[in-house]
């Protein structure tokens, strides 16, 4: 553990590891004042919790052994990945940003859909350090390890709409359930169903997401399903520019941050 703990703070940083506690401080503070707003919803500090851990995710690859590529991810990617959970968590959640703000959720899955194929990019590269350091010749095309971050982008995309859609299912069943016992009236069920993920048309009302002008005008029965959409719409988009930018500047393949061992392609 001592050898561990040693290898964390050789290879990463000072700033990056500040920059890192920060904003999981943040969080925390998050998690615990999420017990005493009011109306209190139990989903406010389960969601920030749960994505303070994910904060962590760097530093438990970091246990693995050398054998498994993610052990060999850089920890910029950590650095990534955190500013996204605290977007969408602290911003988004705590400070209710997806509502107040129109555009948040659009630019956090514009930025998600290109920064997975960043990710994917790198743990495709990773498997190719892991074989140089078990004392084989990688030789994966750039071709193939862009092909591989765009469908590690889409996969992880995809996934994130399954999530949404599992846990806004339930709450409707639940919430169904609760009208039918009549412990909640229709409109409180409506407003509470399929939210989630903060989108639904009764509880949008009257905010700066119920005037989004690409949903004003279609049936509130549609958001749901036009939330999903436009999600992967801008999932797909953010991809495409991060995958011709990868394409143009292939990072691990040239200049200062080029893995030696990679045959150049002719």
């Amino acid at each position: 553990m001592k050898e561990y703990f040693k290898r964390i703070i050789s290879d990463v940083p000072k700033y990056r590891l500040i920059f890192w506690w920060v904003l999981r401080a943040l969080l925390i503070y998050a998690f615990i004042a999420g017990f005493f707003k009011k109306p209190f919803d139990i989903t406010d500090p389960l969601q920030v919790g749960a994505n303070f851990l994910c904060t962590f995710i760097w530093e438990i690859f970091q246990m693995l052994s050398e054998k498994n590529s993610l052990r060999h991810l850089p920890s910029i990617v950590q650095s990534f990945l955190i500013v996204g959970i605290f977007a969408a968590s602290f911003g988004g959640k705590f400070l209710n940003l997806y509502y107040d703000l129109k555009w948040w959720d659009i630019v956090l899955h514009f930025i998600g859909g290109g920064a997975c194929v960043f990710f994917g990019y790198e743990i495709a590269s990773a498997m190719q350090m892991r074989d140089h350091a078990l004392g084989k010749n990688p030789s994966a095309p750039l071709s193939l390890v862009l092909l591989c971050a765009m469908g590690f982008s889409f996969l992880a995309s995809t996934g994130w709409e399954l999530f949404e859609f599992t846990f806004d299912s339930i709450s409707c069943i639940s919430n169904k359930a609760a009208f039918e016992a009549g412990t909640m009236t229709k409109l409180e069920a409506l407003a509470k169903s399929g939210d989630a993920q903060h989108w639904n048309a009764a509880a949008a009302a009257g905010t700066a997401k119920g005037s989004f002008q690409l949903i004003k005008g279609i049936w509130d029965e549609r958001w749901p399903i036009m939330d999903t959409m436009t999600d992967i719409v801008l999932n797909t988009v953010g991809a495409l520019v991060s995958i011709i930018f990868i394409a143009v500047y292939p990072y691990r393949h040239k200049g200062r941050f080029k893995m030696k061992f990679i045959k150049d392609e002719k």
